[in-house]
């Protein structure tokens, strides 16, 4: 069952930080540009700890997209189009539980040709460093001609270095694959349409990526830690639209193919989620849990031995045209965040 346990004006990020506790103080991210304190005890009302409403627009797909705390807590991210509709990530220190706006630190600046496709997401991985999803600059039939460039972080999925910049900027991680040129260093994997929604399975490591699909399929990828997240994959758009052929006539030999895709005849776009690793609810420990924006519905992603995947009915939706993302909380659980203006925890059938 889906549990609400707070009202904002449009949720679409909810993250845990770090060092607060099960299942720890959540913050919650709206997409005028607030963010918002739900304290580990539940007891208080939502408080606002940070207002960048006036930096961003939340016209088309633009505003507040993401949010994500340094692993040890003391620094909060968010990914916003500014007013001029480009990416802005900065960097915000923490004071107590609230964010010390006026210590901001731009981290990354991209320019964005369009509305749409801005990506936004970021998580800090596993492996400590930054990881950020960006589109490939909107419009349609990637018309700027992004998903398969080298030379653009757009359309692509970035690792970064924020703690090593010198006090502006980043540094590039060691073992990132286009660091002896030829390409954005920064550039982990490419072929992205709009990476909405990527997460790291807690026990595996494993790197989880949903790409909103444009005409006929959505799609989801996964990166498996063992193989150290495969650097340099190239997911396939606009060659490839799911396992279809979508323009020119290469196969890429970078190319890796999605785990999983599902026809617009079950919905219109892919909201990705997290693998379940909570304890309120046994059988689902190891799901992929996602869901799609224009359905409401929530799925999950199961595995057999054999290693083949199939698509679960959770008999759980939010209103159609709502589903903008999943949260996670210190203790595993999860949350659904939709624009009906709700943030749900995801529980066991009473």
């Amino acid at each position: 069952m889906l549990a609400p346990v707070v009202s904002l004006t449009e949720p679409i990020a909810l993250v845990a930080r770090p060092g607060t506790g099960d299942p720890g103080d959540l913050y919650v991210a709206s997409r005028g540009g607030q963010v918002w304190l739900l304290a580990a005890g539940g007891d208080e009302p939502p408080l606002t700890v940070l207002d960048i409403g006036d930096l961003t627009t939340n016209r088309c797909e633009m505003g507040l997209l993401g949010i994500a705390f340094s692993p040890d807590g003391s620094k909060l991210y968010a990914h916003y189009t500014d007013l001029e509709g480009n990416n802005q990530v900065v960097e915000y220190p923490m004071a107590g539980q609230r964010v010390l706006e006026d210590g901001g630190r731009r981290v990354l600046d991209v320019t964005q040709p369009a509305c749409n496709h801005n990506g936004g997401h970021l998580v800090f991985g596993p492996d400590g460093h930054l990881w950020i999803g960006l589109g490939d600059g909107g419009g349609a039939n990637d018309t700027f001609g992004h998903g398969q460039n080298l030379n653009s972080v757009l359309g692509a999925m970035i690792r970064i270095d924020p703690e090593a910049g010198g006090g502006t900027g980043y540094t590039i991680p060691p073992g990132n694959p286009f660091t002896d040129g030829g390409a954005r260093p920064e550039i982990w994997a490419y072929g992205a349409r709009n990476p909405w929604r990527f997460s790291f399975d807690r026990t595996t490591g494993d790197l989880w990526i949903a790409d909103v699909g444009q005409n006929e399929w959505e799609e989801i990828h996964r990166l498996a830690a063992g193989d150290g997240w495969e650097p340099g994959t190239n997911l396939g758009w606009p060659l490839f639209e799911g396992n279809e052929r979508f323009s020119g006539t290469a196969t890429p030999d970078d190319l890796v193919p999605p785990i999983h895709v599902y026809s617009h005849e079950d919905g219109c776009s892919i909201t990705g989620g997290h693998v379940y690793r909570g304890s309120a609810i046994p059988d689902l420990v190891g799901t992929y849990v996602f869901g799609d924006y224009c359905a409401g519905h929530l799925w999950g992603l199961s595995v057999d031995d054999q290693g083949m995947f199939t698509r679960i009915e959770l008999g759980v939706s939010v209103p159609p045209v709502s589903l903008v993302s999943f949260g996670e909380d210190a203790g595993g659980e999860l949350y659904a965040l939709s624009f009906d203006g709700t943030v749900y925890r995801l529980d066991a059938a009473g």
